[in-house]
């Protein structure tokens, strides 16, 4: 049986896991836990998942002897928010190091990046790794020099996911919390926003592909289902999903993104943008919008409110 190896610990490398577990040994790892990440650790443990504690920048002979005995080492650690040196940390020297063991073993490495590089409208990959990108945020700069990074490092050996706005059964990022919330107490805010999506249960089945050793046309692209998704269509399905009545309210798009946790804030510019698709559709064809998977993780943040542990991650 072909193995992976999955460094951080967090809603998406759960979902992927979670699904890898039926035809792959999957080992995931992680630097600390709180309540949520615990539920994480429990799900994976009742799917056969071994999950163990490593600090991929200290623990230099477990993760050594971690990828060495693994196919695959796929990447998920990241920040989004915090301080310039802790982006740096997670987004540039974390993969920078997991590249350079992967080398060092002679081993395949999938790098989950970003999406969001300063370019708006309709974006297509670039020919050659970063051209004509403008990345601003201190996010989105780490994000890109760990692209650099381990493509430097690795070349065709490596795989750079961007996924866009990632949702699955065990998201309980802040936005998705947000939403549960704002459901929960019966209100839907018609807001004129719209992100490319991708569930998890996709980037779990590119994964495969590539283990399995189907390659798409580039080793950097975009990952992304191929429609755009109202923001507000989330609400509805959350408000199906526990079976809450709730009022729809209009509120101007200058207000909500006010509103919004500053994270989240900051990708509000590329509401409306189309990230192309075709690139990561040669590996995995069905990108349907995935509905039931919404719907799942309504019940798990529901699950997560009655034990007491609903803690945006």
């Amino acid at each position: 049986m072909k193995s992976i190896l999955i460094t951080g610990l967090g809603f998406l490398a759960t979902n992927v896991a979670y699904y890898l577990s039926h035809n792959y040994k999957v080992t995931v790892t992680y630097r600390n836990l709180n309540p949520v990440k615990e539920v994480y650790v429990k799900t994976l443990r009742e799917k056969s998942v071994e999950v163990i504690q490593l600090d991929v920048l200290k623990d230099m002979d477990k993760l050594n002897n971690a990828v060495k005995e693994h196919d695959l080492v796929v990447n998920f650690i990241g920040e989004i928010s915090g301080k310039p040196e802790d982006l740096r940390r997670s987004n540039y020297e974390v993969p920078t190091r997991i590249a350079e063991v992967v080398r060092q073993f002679g081993k395949l490495m999938i790098h989950t990046s970003a999406s969001t590089y300063g370019i708006t409208g309709f974006v297509k990959v670039e020919e050659k790794l970063g051209d004509g990108l403008k990345p601003q945020s201190a996010f989105e700069k780490t994000k890109l020099e760990g692209e650099l990074s381990v493509y430097k490092i690795l070349s065709d050996k490596v795989f750079i996911f961007r996924p866009t706005l990632v949702y699955g059964r065990f998201a309980a990022h802040v936005q998705f919390v947000t939403i549960y919330k704002l459901v929960k107490r019966g209100l839907l805010p018609d807001i004129n926003i719209s992100f490319m999506p991708i569930s998890a249960r996709y980037i779990a089945q590119g994964i495969a592909a590539i283990i399995e050793g189907k390659s798409p046309s580039k080793n950097y692209f975009y990952v992304t289902e191929c429609e755009p998704i109202k923001i507000m269509r989330l609400f509805e399905i959350y408000a199906e999903a526990l079976n809450r009545k709730v009022l729809k309210i209009k509120i101007p798009t200058f207000i909500a993104k006010a509103a919004l946790p500053s994270d989240v804030r900051q990708l509000l510019k590329y509401s409306g943008t189309i990230f192309d698709c075709s690139i990561f559709r040669e590996i995995v064809p069905n990108l349907q919008f995935d509905k039931p998977e919404l719907v799942e993780n309504a019940k798990f943040l529901s699950e997560l409110d009655r034990e007491r542990k609903l803690i945006p991650t």
